[in-house]
């Protein structure tokens, strides 16, 4: 809703510049969105009259005008020849700005005719985009006075977000009644009165409505003698800057009147209407109708027409018919003020695909108390501009439902609130809305919600209106009450741990939607899975019973778009047929393309160790002490590269690489690594987040130690025997090597480790590390018959 600001201070005078009254709506609920200045490019136009018209001696199109502007003559060339001697236009001489050029005027030599200035059009002007001739200017201005200034053409609108409740803010007046609450600057209602002639207009024609429920309200006025024109200026420009178009001075009383008040109206030309009567029906099935914009439509019998004793001449609510719209030849004017119900009208609207300032604002939910208030005032105006005269009275059909009363309790208030609210409180905030109240008991008071207000219906409503006027900022800074302690929860700490320990190992979150496909299940050897009642999609019919197939088809989209390598993982949950439904969390990855680039890289595919790895930090991460992998073989693994993941002997994943077959079959090139972890089992054996130490401050001592140990032998079992032998001062502990062949024996391997042996409190002596190196001997060949390797 765009609204001048001029227009909304003639009722409500406030006196604050645009910026600060945009700043205190928007403080008390109505959002100016902007301030907007729709003639800030115009500038140096200014009054002139016309002296002489005369033909172009090089052109038959153009011709010459001379124009006073009361200081001096200029000689113009235009380009039409709409005005005459002693008509008033506006010039914009050299050094002049319009808004709809770029750059200021100056002189121009056109058909050998030396153009001082031009005389403007309202489209150039900005007050409408009627471009088919010069604007003539009403007879009193001031020849001389600056155009921009006598027309208030150097007024600012608000651009205001209008809520969905809120169909009251559709008007000047509903505006006005917030700034006159917010500021306390006395609310002037527009004046309504209607000079009336001694003719009735219930003899001149009827209203008849068949459907009350979908048009509970009708109002007609005739307006007698009118004569179409042009609207004042002022009253283009402020329709202009509102977003509407200018048709003419009886079409532009409706526009305006509704923009004022928030009342849709819609003219007919009485002479048009069959019988002179006005019928408020549904439609017939199939009935069609030429609407305004001249498309033909065809209605059904869910449609509320406006029809005369033969034919539909509108769609109630929405928009009228060409054969009944004013033109340059009406002289009566029948004009419409009624509600529909919002329902009804919705549903036409759309589906006709077909929205309407009417329409919006009925939909909404219009004021079934504005049809009279709308009626005079347009019929005010239209007698104003088009010099027509009204006929005594309306004809109406309906009345206005009795308005809702709600009550509201200060001490509900106050609690909602948290911040006290007294009886006095709530009765000045609805007086200042102009809501009537009565105190019906100590503790409860019951207001009369306005017909404007549809939005007022509960409680809460009127709880909201009390904080809204008096200021959100008058609220205090009090905590609520907990009944609970303080923190993250466990199962949240878990996940956050296991997200960050994956983003340190390379790899990047993705997030997807909790469904899964039949093709989902088969490729990880599921054979059945938790349907879904309502599916988002008819694939995805199923509660995902693993991340990685979503993780797979993240990674494909990634290729699809050049990116040759990708290591993302997701943390969410799984879902398993169980009494009647298991869920469980899982932390789960998937890794593809060339290890690293660059010209130092190492120049290889990512493979199962890769992802062995991301695991191995996601379990350190977590303080697993116990962990390990064990023998895997199944779909959709590769059976030598892959494993179980293994905590304390329990079985609480996998990891390795996808089958060949199976990942050129969703259309990777090479190796694809995947893993998955069940946090809910490995949560039981998580240990402490972990904590951190100094620097240590005394240096290590190396060794790389050797041993010749059967082929059967894991490493992880010789890394353990090293640590418990070395005690505390075993500070690091890596494998390097794996050897196998001459002159290691038949049936056995040589695994070489990297051991670094340390001191917290002193720095050690080559004999401490020495007999460190021997007990670790001793205890290998003890327990698995090692034997240290020395060449």
């Amino acid at each position: 809703m765009r609204i001048a600001l001029s227009w909304l201070r003639e009722l409500c005078p406030v006196d604050l510049l645009p910026e600060d009254l945009a700043d205190v709506l928007s403080v008390k609920g109505v959002h100016v969105e902007a301030v907007l200045r729709p003639w800030e490019n115009l500038s140096g136009v200014v009054v002139a009259r016309v002296l002489e018209v005369r033909d172009h001696p090089n052109s038959e199109k153009l011709c010459l005008a001379r124009v006073s502007t009361g200081s001096g003559e200029r000689e113009l060339v235009v380009g039409v020849r709409n005005m005459g001697p002693g008509d008033l236009v506006p010039l914009a001489g050299p050094g002049a700005r319009v808004p709809a050029l770029p750059d200021p005027l100056g002189e121009r030599k056109i058909r050998g005719v030396v153009s001082d200035g031009m005389l403007c059009s309202p489209r150039e002007l900005g007050i409408s985009a009627d471009h088919g001739g010069i604007l003539i200017l009403s007879p009193d201005s001031e020849v001389g006075a600056d155009v921009k200034r006598a027309f208030g053409l150097d007024d600012a609108v608000l651009d205001i977000e209008i809520e969905p409740n809120r169909p009251d803010l559709m008007s000047v007046l509903g505006v006005a009644r917030e700034a006159a609450a917010a500021t306390g600057v006395p609310l002037t209602p527009p004046d309504l009165s209607v000079p009336e002639t001694d003719a009735k207009a219930e003899e001149e024609a009827s209203v008849d409505v068949l459907d009350a429920e979908r048009c509970p309200r009708y109002v007609a006025r005739i307006v007698r003698g009118v004569s179409v024109g042009r609207s004042p200026i002022g009253v283009q420009a402020r329709l202009t800057g509102a977003g509407m178009r200018p048709v003419s001075n009886v079409v532009d009383a409706t526009n305006y009147a509704m923009l004022e008040i928030g009342q849709p109206l819609h003219p007919f030309d009485l002479a048009t209407l069959v019988g002179r009567g006005i019928v408020v029906r549904r439609a017939g099935q199939g009935e069609v109708v030429v609407t305004l914009d001249d498309v033909e439509r065809s209605l059904t019998a869910e449609d509320l027409v406006i029809a005369d004793r033969e034919k539909a001449v509108a769609i109630a609510g929405v928009i009228g018919t060409a054969p009944t719209e004013v033109g340059a030849g009406t002289r009566d004017v029948l004009l419409e003020s009624a509600y529909f119900e919002p329902k009804g009208v919705i549903r036409t609207s759309r589906r006709l695909r077909l929205q309407t300032e009417a329409s919006v604002r009925f939909g909404r939910g219009a004021d079934p108390e504005n049809p009279p208030r709308g009626a005079d005032l347009a019929a005010r105006l239209m007698a104003k501009w088009a010099g027509g005269s009204v006929l005594s009275g309306a004809i109406e059909a309906g009345q206005a439902p009795e308005r809702r009363r709600v009550r509201v309790r200060p001490s509900r208030a106050s609690f909602l609130l948290g911040h006290p609210v007294s009886s006095a409180d709530v009765r000045e905030v609805f007086d200042r809305l102009g809501a009537a109240t009565t105190v019906v008991g100590p503790e409860e008071i019951e207001v009369e919600a306005p017909s404007y207000r549809v939005d007022l219906e509960r409680e809460v409503d009127l709880v909201e209106e009390v904080v809204r006027v008096r200021g959100y900022d008058t609220l205090g800074t009090t905590l609520p009450g907990i009944r609970q302690a303080g923190g993250v929860a466990e199962s949240y700490t878990l996940r956050r741990r296991a997200a960050d320990a994956l983003v340190r190992a390379g790899l990047r979150e993705s997030i997807s939607l909790s469904f899964a496909s039949e093709a989902d299940l088969r490729l990880m050897g599921h054979t059945a899975g938790v349907p879904v009642a309502n599916p988002v999609s008819a694939d995805d019919r199923f509660l995902r019973p693993s991340l990685v197939p979503n993780l797979l088809k993240a990674l494909k989209r990634n290729l699809d778009r050049g990116v040759r390598s990708a290591a993302l993982f997701e943390v969410g949950h799984v879902f398993a047929l169980a009494d009647p439904v298991s869920e469980r969390e899982m932390a789960s990855g998937a890794l593809m393309g060339p290890a690293g680039s660059g010209l130092w890289r190492e120049r290889r595919e990512i493979d199962f160790f890769d992802a062995k790895g991301a695991v191995e930090a996601l379990l350190e991460a977590l303080s697993v002490g116990d962990f390990g992998l064990g023998d895997l073989s199944g779909e959709p693994l590769h059976p030598a590269r892959s494993a179980t993941v293994l905590v304390v002997g329990e079985p609480v994943g996998f990891v390795g690489e996808l089958r060949p077959g199976v990942g050129e079959g969703l259309g990777f090139p090479g190796r694809v690594a995947v893993f998955e972890v069940d946090l809910t089992a490995v949560g039981r054996h998580a240990g402490q987040p972990v904590a951190y130490r100094e620097v240590p401050r005394f240096p290590p001592i190396h060794r790389d130690l050797a041993f010749t140990v059967d082929e059967t032998m894991a490493a992880e079992e010789i890394e353990g025997a090293i640590r418990a032998a070395g005690g505390d001062l075993v500070d690091s502990v890596e494998l390097f090597d794996v050897f196998r062949g001459g002159p290691v024996p038949e049936g056995k391997k040589s695994l070489a480790f990297s051991v670094d042996f340390r001191a917290a409190d002193r720095t050690l002596t080559d004999q401490e590390a020495e007999a460190a190196v021997e007990a670790i001997v001793g205890r290998l060949s003890e327990r698995f018959g090692a034997e240290l390797r020395t060449a």
